[in-house]
């Protein structure tokens, strides 16, 4: 990690550096026919300029959702955001009009999404989808839109860009259209860039291009990103602080390299328990037993304790809140004190040996 970076980010709000993004406590529900949905149900975090901030989870964990209430995308109906700030540069964007969240969606904010395949548009050239954002906020000519739109294929490491920016989606594979989508993203020098699963479906080496990109393109242009993954190996690459959420809550939130050395909550010991060791012979990949609760129903008390190794009855009871441990680690879990005592250890191996 650069040192750039590093003083951008973990210690942004000790040495006086304002957040560029600042969610706090974030409520986004689904109203459907069975129920209310609580997608994101208190969520709190912040962004500093030129940082790198992980959210990490299983899918159905929120994560998505969170991203696309910042920018004001959550369908509706049946989805709405029902409580919170979102603060952009101090400016709440839950209350911004729709006219003002268009120019800052694309421009101020932008997003990489899951699948580039059903991103772009299909019956558009490359080109024309990366030239319309730059037209819209940028208020250039056709012309100068074109060169930007090429320029920006440069960037992103495509050959031949000049050829490129008049060929369609199905031309490419799919690593060259996920940089086609991070071309789009970055054409009109955003502050705050989130990207969601940006390596998904893509192979170990075009990932790799994809997360090195992103790196290089964020010290040259000191731009903010939300990376959203459900892996925490990219995470250790790339991120300066880490959010681990579950149940549409944070459950764990430091910097990286507290959340990997000192992990406090014993879903995130699990999710690194579960990442294969090279070298290790196991007989089968180990797992975090049972699966993500339905949002129409979380269980009383901790949303995490009918697959906690560590759940008492207690856990069953009494909704844990998000409680700073240490400067900048939250964690929220009422056997931490234990935790971070030694007497217990968060990761579910440990308890079995």
């Amino acid at each position: 990690m650069s040192e750039t970076r590093t003083e951008a980010g973990p210690r942004g709000a000790a040495s006086g550096v304002q957040p560029v993004l600042e969610v706090r406590d974030l409520r986004t529900h689904f109203f459907t026919d069975d129920g209310v949905v609580k997608a994101v149900n208190g969520v709190s975090f912040q962004v500093f300029p030129g940082e790198t901030l992980g959210v990490v989870g299983e899918s159905g964990c929120g994560k998505s959702v969170t991203a696309l209430s910042i920018l004001r995308l959550i369908p509706s109906p049946p989805g709405r955001i029902v409580g919170g700030q979102i603060l952009y540069k101090g400016k709440d964007l839950v209350t911004a009009s729709e006219p003002e969240m268009r120019k800052i969606r694309g421009n101020e904010i932008s997003m990489i999404f899951q699948e580039p395949m059903t991103s772009l548009n299909p019956v558009y050239t490359c080109g024309d989808q990366i030239m319309e954002a730059i037209r819209l906020h940028q208020k250039v000519s056709k012309k100068e839109a074109r060169s930007r739109a090429i320029q920006m294929l440069k960037l992103v490491g495509i050959p031949l860009p000049e050829q490129r920016v008049d060929e369609y989606p199905h031309q490419l594979s799919g690593g060259m259209r996920q940089r086609v989508m991070i071309a789009m993203a970055l054409s009109c020098n955003p502050s705050v860039l989130i990207a969601d699963e940006p390596t998904t479906a893509l192979d170990v080496t075009i990932q790799a291009q994809i997360l090195e990109l992103l790196d290089r393109l964020q010290q040259e242009l000191g731009m903010a990103i939300i990376l959203i993954t459900h892996d925490l190996g990219v995470v250790a690459e790339v991120a300066d602080r880490v959010a681990v959420m579950y149940g549409g809550r944070i459950q764990e939130y430091s910097d990286v390299e507290t959340l990997f050395d000192r992990t406090l909550h014993p879903y995130t010991g699990g999710l690194l328990t579960s990442i294969p060791k090279l070298g290790e012979e196991v007989e089968r990949l180990r797992v975090i037993p049972g699966v993500v609760p339905n949002p129409l129903d979380f269980p009383p008390g901790c949303t995490f304790h009918p697959r906690c190794h560590l759940a008492i009855d207690e856990c069953r009871r009494v909704e844990p809140t998000l409680d700073t441990i240490e400067d900048g680690h939250l964690v929220r879990c009422l056997r931490v004190a234990d935790i971070r005592g030694g007497r217990l250890s968060p990761y579910p191996e440990a308890e079995r040996a």
